[in-house]
């Protein structure tokens, strides 16, 4: 096996799918966008039944243009393979209709794998293998996860035949679902993952209150059993705004978002994150999958929008280097490029005003949808007022708006 490509390591991914849900001028304007928010990844799904709808029919025009695209705009892609085309699904549904989240033929699968990763090899390094196979909702009859070692099996086996430097996302599990991976490491899936992605979804809950860190340490843990800690990347995960139960707000939705990826990004047990969803699907507002994006269907920006993009412009090309103890009710994590300082804060208490650590004797304080404010900093602190949403605390003399 070849030694691994090298991966931009900017831990700010999104869902944006120009190969799946846009098409035409959709997808300048939608890469556009994500560019001017930071967005250094985005995952993709190249379906199966659209590249290769007939046995020996392969359509490649329109995805070679949404990758060549993504490419332009500076953005890297984490490839979706999945589903199962339908002249290659195993298993028919109640109606007698091919199931396309069904465990396939295994040498088309092969063949489907092995050729996208070969004609794509120049431009994505990074293949997710299906999308949450431990739910019946995208593996039927039922979840199985002897069969999905089947078929990551052989698909990490096709796409390292096609590129050897290429990295392989196995599980990508609906939630953190210990019992599943276990049996698929077992399985033969271990020695067929690089890195372990994982949905952990807890809308509308905030992640500080629902162990999600706690969550993701166990499947750590479970990752050492087999032998190492190999990398962990959400690949998905998301806060509806969306009207009644499991609804949040525009305003709760970004400031959650944030959390996220700092809270992750600082833990040292996630790589990257990709948010779900970049673009609302629809505009019926009592539906949760209708309201997951940063835009809505129109492309307007949300406010979850300008939360990331706060956020990125903060802390491109920083290292997190862990949590400021500063008791119980705020949350400040410590980032650093270089000999620079940079701290993002928020409370997941009450709201309140307090010393925090201070970058420099002159701080610039960034809120995502305000003007950024002047602060002067007092013996290496700097008084701010902090609620759930997070605030970026940098050095005035080194920070630009551009």
């Amino acid at each position: 096996m070849g030694a691994k490509v090298q991966l931009d390591p900017s831990p700010f991914g999104m869902g944006i799918y120009p190969c799946h849900r846009t098409s035409g001028e959709t997808t300048l304007r939608a890469l556009g966008l994500a560019r001017d928010a930071g967005i250094k990844w985005t995952r993709d799904e190249l379906g199966w039944g659209g590249i290769q709808p007939e046995r020996g029919v392969w359509k490649w025009e329109a995805f070679d243009r949404a990758i060549r695209l993504t490419r332009e705009h500076g953005i890297h892609t984490l490839g979706l393979l999945c589903y199962s085309a339908p002249w290659a699904a195993t298993h028919r549904t109640a109606e007698g209709k091919p199931s396309v989240v069904s465990l396939p033929d295994l040498s088309a699968w092969k063949e489907y794998v092995f050729r996208t990763v070969e004609r794509y090899r120049e431009t994505i390094h990074v293949w997710q293998m299906w999308n949450e196979p431990n739910i019946s909702g995208f593996w039927q009859p039922k979840p199985n996860p002897r069969e999905y070692a089947k078929l990551l099996v052989a698909g990490a086996e096709a796409a390292r035949a096609a590129d050897p430097t290429c990295w392989i996302v196995g599980c990508n599990t609906s939630m953190v679902d210990l019992a599943f991976d276990r049996v698929v490491f077992e399985e033969g899936g271990w020695d067929s993952t690089d890195i372990i992605g994982v949905h952990p979804y807890r809308y509308p809950h905030a992640p500080e209150h629902t162990d999600m860190l706690g969550e993701l340490r166990n499947l750590a843990a479970l990752a050492y059993e087999f032998g190492a800690v190999k990398p962990i990347w959400i690949s998905e995960i998301g806060y509806a705004t969306h009207l009644g139960p499991g609804g949040s707000s525009e305003w709760w939705s970004a400031a959650m978002l944030m959390r996220v990826y700092l809270t992750c990004w600082a833990s040292g047990l996630v790589q990257k994150v990709f948010w779900y969803d970049y673009r609302d699907d629809g505009t019926e507002p009592t539906y949760n999958e209708s309201n997951f994006g940063i835009l809505h269907h129109d492309w307007s920006p949300k406010m979850p929008y300008h939360g990331f993009k706060a956020m990125a412009h903060a802390l491109e090309g920083f290292s997190p280097e862990g949590r400021v103890d500063l008791g119980e009710g705020p949350y400040v994590v410590k980032f650093v490029r270089g000999d620079e300082v940079r701290y993002a804060a928020w409370t997941v208490g009450k709201n309140m005003r307090m010393p925090v650590p201070a970058p420099a004797d002159q701080v610039t304080v960034i809120r995502a949808w305000d003007a950024p404010l002047q602060a002067e900093a007092r013996n290496g602190w700097v008084s701010v007022a902090l609620d759930a949403a997070p605030v970026f605390l940098v050095d005035s003399r080194r920070w630009t708006t551009s």
